[in-house]
């Protein structure tokens, strides 16, 4: 190309070589393919190329934690490995630590999740709930018993209208309740006195004991207008294998006879 200062003396010629150049040095940007865009190739002035469009304003995509894949450039896959982590159908993640977890295996049908910090690392477990089904025994009597003034007497009981679970037997220590497990249980001691008018009917009960005067939990009249019923209910906090002995005593100043038709002795567990 002609200077200021040079002799225009072959023009074309000049231009020409001008021309060439710009041609050379601009040749990557002929052309390109629809969508494309314009990217810088080096430091080098003019230094340009035509690229697809496939670069954002991400320029890097890191996994983090339970994450992983990711990259720096073209298309990445990242992948939550919490999908990967469950392995079965009904199996549920837990948390195992600070920004940890871990997949805990279904349990059996039935059971339940279950908080227990002895479980290494999960704190929870699958287990089987307690039973529901009740627990109580009602006693009662095929015989009436005599009771002797002003005599603390054990009431016999020889026959179970209901026992779940092995609170009494009819024949050894037959007078006793005694509880499977620990827990509170309430009680329900109906007596039906014969008819006499004449001083108290009163019910007490023996906790680990079989003699001598219980606690009381009933104080009342006789009646001598007919066979009177006098009941009273309790509950107790008990150890495994405690029992507890149902215990009378009257003043009508002679025996009287403990009926056997409305007398019951009942236990119903309410739980630990």
């Amino acid at each position: 190309m002609p200077t200021s200062a040079s002799l225009v003396t072959n023009l074309p010629a000049d231009f020409n070589t001008f021309g060439q150049a710009v041609d050379t040095s601009m040749a990557e940007l002929k052309g390109g393919t629809t969508g494309q865009i314009l990217s810088k190739t080096s430091a080098t002035d003019m230094d340009f190329t035509w690229i697809t469009n496939d670069v954002g304003d991400i320029t890097a995509v890191t996994a983090g934690t339970g994450i992983s894949g990711g990259g720096t450039s073209g298309a990445v896959t990242i992948t939550n490995d919490m999908a990967t982590t469950i392995t079965a159908a009904g199996d549920i993640v837990v948390g195992t630590g600070s920004g940890t977890y871990d997949n805990l295996p279904i349990g059996t049908t039935a059971q339940v999740l279950t908080a227990d910090t002895t479980v290494s690392p999960y704190k929870v477990k699958w287990a089987t709930p307690a039973s529901s089904s009740p627990k109580i025994a009602r006693l009662t009597k095929t015989a009436s018993q005599s009771v002797t003034s002003s005599t603390y007497t054990n009431i016999t009981w020889d026959s179970e209208l209901i026992d779940t679970s092995s609170f009494h037997d009819n024949v050894t220590n037959n007078q006793r309740i005694t509880v499977p497990t620990a827990g509170y249980y309430k009680f329900f001691i109906q007596l039906e006195y014969a008819a006499n008018g004449t001083g108290e009917r009163d019910i007490f009960y023996l906790l680990n004991a079989t003699s001598g005067s219980g606690t009381i939990v009933y104080k009342g009249p006789g009646s001598s207008v007919d066979n009177f019923s006098h009941q009273t209910t309790f509950i107790l906090n008990l150890a495994a294998n405690d029992f507890v002995i149902a215990q009378t005593y009257q003043t009508s100043g002679g025996a009287l006879n403990i009926v056997n038709q409305c007398s019951f002795f009942q236990v119903d567990y309410l739980g630990a």
